[in-house]
């Protein structure tokens, strides 16, 4: 298996490879998912694709983030010159990029971002279907699902082993967003899940203490289960972590991976010392959530950040701890130059003659030993003899400067052949995206309760979205009906429950319960730009992300009908480790609220398939700003119902209906709203 090291720096990044990563992902300055990191320029890429490549280390560049509209020119361009200096792939989230870079530039290889949310084999399928060749699973996928995705798609897959993990499933966290204005779809994520809580059931506290902070996770003891699932890279998180870190833990992973034996507890010591927070966990991958997953009394750092001597020194760039093996034979005849050829072990090879031909030696003739010493001074180059042969006649010299200056263009010929990249195709490849006429605009509404679904159709609301439970109840009564499929698919139609022919899918892979269905795409596909659009454009309708502000919809062409949430409370986190029944309070219940340290609540609500998501502490509310919804090219106003009975949906829908058809503008007691991010862009 490829063991994949972080490098947010340059530092890091000698670190990495000096202690055995078969390959390292770095961020550039724009578009990576870890905007923190110091990061790299395109001319230090260039550079440090030559080190790494000249090391047998491939460079898989994260450009990361979801892509707004004004972006996406300039997004194409700069994963051209990505694929012009050579790296070995791009780690992409963005599916409407995705498909694009893959036909513009096909030879690159595409890697699916954790922030995409693969936890189940039909998104896996989707996803290599556009073009991806590797896929970051879930972090929250146990050792059978893993197994289940690699050894069923032609695609690689990698998982994570080691470092930071979410709180909420990657790619689906809107809490830094819509509380901060920091996105972590866009690289900036201000960790609210690091932050004190209270849990409250009906305003009584039944827990305090950092309620969303995860410890670390650590797979060290699990590497041969994840080779017999049929993993190919195991990938170690660490993008903002120290040199330091990386070096002791790419070093702890490696000799576990070429020793295939189980770590000592001086191997875990070392992981330890590096970085913990209250130890490690690998409840995702062996299913034992709960407390022990969770570091609830410090989220922080607690390790001493003690490191070996060596794991210190591999953080050196003149140090060359990863050695490439060479074979040479040196020939050297009467009255004939000095040949060495150089070979390393990945088949390159260089021939190299001396300027000068040897001569009878008067004095002291070149021995073997003379030779083999001079042909060892490598210095600071990273070759190393692994096999020599030397062929020398008796009596001869040749000067010693010719040695060296043979051994100095074979080391440098043979380098320029391992960091030489292969050209790769660039097509005309472009697109056309034409905007759909709007229609006269319409609410749609979004229930999770039968008083809801009532309070809906009783105010006129013809389109609505609701779990088949409730579709089946109302199925007579002339509305349309959209099924809302789980926001979180690792069955997918393997636990499909038809209620409807119209679907609202949360995961791409959803498309495939129901090949003759009509899908409606969810916010959490994360649709930022015309290009995820025009890949969706067989869909009925989109919604929009969240995450973009009035001005940002308006510029986005619309090939398919769109939609905002125009109310409601934005989920701001999907937990598979629920913070309730971690805390010991598993009853079904939504009573549950998280309480902040500005004491505001935010409520828990379980979904189907045992998940948990926390909503907004306020609601979006836009009824007195309807006319700033009228103008930015989308066909429906979503109205989002979670935890409001049959009388608050009711006054919602009659706000939003007379605002829209009266021109009526109701008053909202203030602090009890929010605007969400529709006049304040996220970073």
């Amino acid at each position: 298996m490829e063991l994949l090291s972080p490098a947010g720096s340059p530092e890091a990044l000698v670190a990495a490879v000096q202690s055995g990563a078969d390959a390292v992902y770095i961020g550039g300055n724009k578009f990576s998912a870890r905007g923190s990191a110091q990061n790299f320029g395109l001319s230090q890429i260039y550079d440090w694709v030559n080190y790494c490549h000249l090391r047998g280390v491939a460079v898989h560049v994260a450009a990361n983030t979801v892509i707004k509209e004004k972006e996406t020119k300039e997004y194409i361009e700069y994963i051209g010159m990505l694929n012009d200096i050579g790296i070995d792939a791009v780690i992409m989230q963005d599916i409407g990029m995705a498909k694009t870079i893959h036909m513009k530039y096909p030879d690159l290889s595409l890697h699916a971002s954790t922030q995409i949310t693969c936890a189940s084999l039909d998104t896996a399928l989707y996803l290599e279907n556009i073009g991806f060749s590797r896929i970051v699973l879930a972090r929250e996928l146990d050792i059978a699902s893993i197994e289940k995705i690699s050894k069923n798609i032609s695609s690689e897959t990698e998982v994570f082993i080691h470092g930071a993990i979410c709180m909420s499933y990657s790619g689906q966290c809107l809490m830094s967003s819509m509380i901060g204005g920091r996105s972590g779809n866009r690289g900036y994520c201000a960790q609210p899940c690091r932050l004190p809580y209270k849990l409250l059931q009906n305003g009584k506290n039944m827990k305090t203490g950092y309620l969303l902070s995860p410890k670390d996770m650590c797979l060290a003891g699990y590497l041969d289960s994840l080779e017999k699932a049929g993993v190919y890279s195991l990938k170690i998180e660490g993008r903002l972590k120290r040199p330091e870190y990386v070096s002791t833990v790419t070093g702890v992973y490696r000799k576990l991976l070429d020793s295939k034996s189980i770590p000592t507890d001086d191997d875990y010591n070392q992981l330890l010392d590096a970085f913990n927070r209250s130890g490690f966990t690998d409840g995702y991958l062996t299913k034992k959530l709960g407390k022990q997953m969770m570091s609830y009394y410090d989220p922080s750092n607690i390790a001493e950040n003690k490191y070996t001597d060596e794991a210190k020194q591999r953080c050196i760039k003149d140090m060359e701890f990863k050695k490439i093996l060479v074979d040479i034979i040196a020939t050297l005849q009467i009255n004939k130059p000095l040949i060495l050829t150089m070979s390393d072990h990945d088949k390159n090879s260089v021939v190299v003659h001396s300027e000068k031909k040897s001569e009878i030696a008067h004095s002291k003739p070149i021995t073997k030993e003379i030779l083999f010493r001079q042909i060892n001074k490598f210095g600071k180059t990273p070759y190393s003899i692994d096999k020599l042969e030397i062929n020398i006649d008796d009596g001869i010299t040749v000067p010693i400067s010719e040695i060296n200056s043979v051994r100095r263009k074979a080391c440098d010929l043979l380098s320029d052949k391992r960091i030489k990249r292969s050209k790769k195709r660039i097509t005309g490849y472009n697109i056309d995206i034409i905007n759909k006429p709007v229609k006269q605009i319409s609410f749609t509404a979004n229930v999770r309760t039968k008083e809801q679904a009532k309070a809906c159709m009783d105010m006129g609301i013809n389109t609505i979205y609701a779990p088949a439970e409730i579709i089946k109840i109302f199925d007579n009564t002339g509305a349309d009906w959209i099924q809302v499929l789980p926001p979180i698919d690792k069955e997918g139609k393997n636990h499909y429950c038809k209620a409807s022919k119209k679907l609202q899918i949360s995961s791409w892979g959803q498309m495939s319960v129901d090949e003759n269905a009509l899908f409606y795409g969810e916010f959490r596909l994360n649709v930022t730009n015309s290009y995820s659009l025009e890949n969706a454009k067989n869909f009925q309708c989109i919604t929009l992300s969240p995450e973009l502000t009035l001005k940002e919809i308006r510029t986005i062409k619309k090939p398919v009908d769109c939609e905002v949430i125009a109310y409601g409370r934005i989920p701001l986190m999907i937990y598979e480790n629920c913070p309730k029944k971690a805390a010991g309070f598993c009853d079904k219940k939504n009573n549950y609220v998280l309480k902040d340290r500005m004491n505001e609540n935010f409520p828990m609500i379980c979904r189907e398939g045992c998940f948990c998501e926390m909503l907004n502490s306020k609601p979006i509310y836009m009824a007195d700003k309807i006319k700033d919804l009228l103008n930015i090219g989308v066909r429906f106003l979503r109205l989002d119902f979670t935890v409001e009975n049959y009388n608050e949906t009711k006054k919602i829908v009659e706000d939003y209906e007379n605002a829209l058809y009266s021109g009526i503008v109701p008053f909202i007691k203030e602090n009890t709203f929010t605007r969400g991010r529709f006049y304040k862009a996220i970073d």
